[in-house]
């Protein structure tokens, strides 16, 4: 059986991946990070470990049975041509309670007004009036929309029941196990939207959830605030800098983006409209799972459905 990494290890996949050496010797596990060499190896894969595949990879690919993700989102992956080959798709929810923390202290900064104040502070002026525009924002008792009720949603809601919150969880699928933190639990989106004080989105970036959070909806988010961890693309670009240097949205704390750097080392803003001008937002550098506990436990997830996967391929 051969296992193959597409992507270059840090350290810390050493005692891990050796750990499964030593279980598992007759199993080959090879690294290489070549572009140039992508499909010859994949063609001689049982599993593959890659943060993204092309649906021409995953054609030519004939031993393949297994794609496992090192992380949650799979919009980078030709998802119907994988099941098409019926080959089974991992990937890893582990890093869910740090995303969650992240998210919360994004929106504890932007509803305090942490950032604001500290920039002003630092020039010398100190927001103490009682004014409006000088008074921050409490969560507590707030009404609190998740959009995308899964694992990082329900770490979200948990977090926040600390601060007397109403949780309502958006998901598409509702069962009688969805509310374990949630108040409510509702697939119409519009609905949560409506009831919701403080709006959490954590949705994956899919056919179906492309601009979901569009001109028409940001239009009924009058005095919201919005914080948004899950995939840029959920949320219309334009949509939402409208609304907020418009006014309709109260403020938004954003971690994830529309323009990514890749390999260049110039500076790159990271949207097409200046967001960064506006005082009602907090910015993040898509940095919520960037903690050594969270890359620890992502890593070791990842290599539990290596040895899963091992295990019934035996």
């Amino acid at each position: 059986m051969n296992i193959l990494f597409l992507n270059k290890l840090s350290e810390e996949w050493n005692a891990p991946l050796n750990k499964l050496k030593e279980e598992f010797p007759g199993v080959e596990f090879k690294i290489n990070d070549n572009p140039g060499e992508r499909i010859n190896e994949l063609q001689n894969s049982d599993a593959v470990i890659a943060g993204r595949l092309t649906a021409e990879e995953i054609e030519s690919s004939e031993n393949l049975k297994a794609v496992i993700v090192p992380f949650t989102g799979l919009n980078n992956f030709p998802i119907d041509t994988i099941n098409k080959k019926n080959i089974k798709l991992y990937n890893t929810h582990a890093n869910a309670p740090f995303v969650a923390e992240h998210a919360v202290a994004m929106a504890l900064a932007l509803m305090g007004k942490v950032v604001e104040f500290e920039n002003d502070l630092k020039k010398g002026k100190w927001n103490r009036t009682k004014e409006a525009d000088d008074m921050w924002t409490s969560i507590r008792n707030k009404n609190i929309g998740i959009l995308g009720y899964g694992h990082i949603g329900k770490y979200i809601a948990k977090y926040l029941k600390a601060f007397d919150c109403f949780i309502i969880g958006f998901k598409r699928n509702v069962d009688s196990k969805s509310n374990d933190y949630a108040d409510e639990i509702s697939n119409n989106i519009d609905e949560v939207i409506a009831k919701s004080d403080v709006l959490f989105n954590v949705l994956p970036l899919n056919p179906e959830t492309k601009h979901i959070i569009n001109a028409e909806k940001i239009a009924k988010m009058k005095g919201k605030y919005i914080i948004t961890v899950g995939r840029g693309e959920t949320i219309s670009e334009e949509a939402m800098y409208n609304g907020l240097k418009d006014g309709i949205l109260a403020g938004a704390a954003i971690d994830v983006w529309y323009k990514y750097p890749g390999k260049s080392e110039e500076p790159v803003m990271p949207a097409n409209f200046p967001f960064w001008e506006l005082p009602n937002v907090v910015m993040s550098p898509h940095k919520s799972a960037h903690t050594a506990q969270a890359v620890r436990a992502m890593i070791e997830d990842t290599c539990e459905n290596i040895r899963k996967f091992i295990i019934s391929h035996k």
